[in-house]
């Protein structure tokens, strides 16, 4: 998605982060090697999973269903797209 924002931003004449700004997730590697280098939102993988699984046990012994919502910190590394 990010490599696609970056092309429709250049055929628009827009420029990276002078004219709008572009933010990437889960920093994947070529996120460094694009021009100018994709900031990104790192995804807490292992603890994301580690919060589904204590949930699920929770409710399968508790036998109740319910809504769960939750907010976890996700860092963000900051490059020349933003």
């Amino acid at each position: 998605m990010a490599i696609g924002a970056f092309e429709a931003l250049k055929d628009l004449g827009l420029a990276i982060p002078g004219d709008v700004a572009v933010m990437g997730y889960d920093d994947q590697e070529f996120a460094w090697q694009l021009s100018p280098s994709l900031s990104t939102v790192l995804l807490p993988h292992r603890e994301m999973g580690r919060w589904a699984v204590d949930n699920l046990i929770s409710i399968w012994r508790h036998r109740e269903g319910r809504a769960i919502q939750f907010k976890m910190d996700c860092p963000v590394i900051l490059r020349e797209s933003a």
